[in-house]
């Protein structure tokens, strides 16, 4: 994926509603059947957009990945048709209604990051109301366009590895090692997970948080760390996406990926990290909502291994990471332990890596 070339099309924590227009964000109403001169036959229907039209959708891309996708029949737009396939697939997963969100001041947004042929990659998120407890939830998307409509795959899915090892998209490197690493009956995790914790190896920060959901319910796969350097790293190589201005994801090659929360000097990455790579400094952006009470990076553990929850937050509990294994308790409670030695929330925890 490259990084977008235009604006990011945000206004006071949520995306411009479909009546604005600029070349970050091309969208349109669909329009009404056109009949043509002197024959009283409509021509093909518009594809449904009625979930892409919602108020609280919003669709990003920029008018040079538009023009690259298949153009739709009737009045609705590419952008629009294939949004609204993707934010079908979100909630879905999500397990919940635009109506719910929309109540709960959530949105959901569809980042089109690459176009080609019958192709299409990018972003969907799930946002968070600012200053919730909720946090937003987020999936890498491909999408494949065949008669006339889109087939979508959400991270983790086996549709998502079955069709972005057909894409067009990507390098074939990055494109069958994405493909792999996200392939839910691949791997089953064990308690050493080969993944290490978001500060340089050989450094400590603080564990101000021990583990917690990555929003306000379980699974406990979340711990906060801050002070030290004060700057977040990968816990291990593969690929890196930018989910927004603030929020990167790592997919490992092990069936495991990490989330990185709350950053601020932002590294915009797209491509191959390694270990320890630089990703930008703790911090308390909310490029997708929820809330913040000091700066600190808010480490999640992801994982492939499960059909039926693929691609989510998994459970810290008596996982490794670090050289440490980690222990719940109540929500932002619990502990880490290695060689006899404990750190509870507050305590220094030192990176052994993996």
């Amino acid at each position: 994926m490259r990084p977008p070339t235009t604006p990011r099309a945000v206004r006071s924590g949520r995306f411009i509603p479909h009546q604005a227009r600029s070349t970050a964000l091309t969208l349109t109403a669909a329009t009404a059947l056109l009949v043509s001169a002197g024959v009283a036959q409509a021509s093909p229907a518009p594809a449904s957009v009625d979930l892409a039209d919602a108020s609280n959708v919003g669709v990003l891309v920029t008018e040079e990945i538009a023009a690259d996708l298949p153009a739709s029949a009737g009045g609705a737009t590419a952008e629009e048709v294939l949004a609204d396939a993707v934010v079908e697939d979100v909630l879905t997963e999500h397990g919940t209604g635009l109506k719910t969100l929309d109540a709960q001041d959530r949105e959901v947004r569809v980042d089109v990051r690459e176009a080609e042929g019958a192709a299409a990659f990018g972003v969907a998120i799930v946002t968070a109301a600012e200053g919730a407890e909720d946090s937003p939830n987020a999936w890498l998307f491909t999408a494949d366009h065949a008669g006339g409509e889109w087939a979508v795959g959400l991270e983790g899915t086996p549709e998502f590895a079955e069709l972005l090892a057909e894409s067009e998209l990507m390098d074939a490197e990055e494109r069958d090692t994405i493909a792999t690493s996200t392939d839910p009956d691949r791997v089953s995790p064990n308690q050493a997970t080969g993944v290490g914790l978001p500060f340089e190896i050989g450094t400590s920060m603080t564990m101000t948080s021990g583990p917690h959901g990555w929003g306000s319910e379980p699974p406990l796969s979340s711990v906060d760390f801050a002070g030290g350097a004060g700057t977040a790293h990968a816990a291990r190589g593969g690929y890196a996406y930018s989910l927004c201005d603030g929020w990167t994801r790592v997919i490992h090659d092990n069936g495991y990926s990490t989330d990185y929360y709350h950053l601020e000097d932002y590294q915009w990455l797209d491509g191959d990290v390694e270990t320890g790579s630089y990703l930008g400094t703790q911090g308390n952006s909310l490029c997708a909502g929820g809330s913040t009470t000091g700066p600190h990076i808010h480490f999640g553990l992801r994982a492939y291994d499960d059909p039926n929850g693929a691609g989510w937050y998994v459970g810290l509990n008596g996982l490794e990471l670090g050289g440490w294994t980690f222990v719940e308790g109540a929500a932002y409670g619990g502990y880490a332990h290695r060689d006899g030695a404990e750190v509870h929330p507050g305590g220094s925890m030192h990176n052994y890596g993996f």
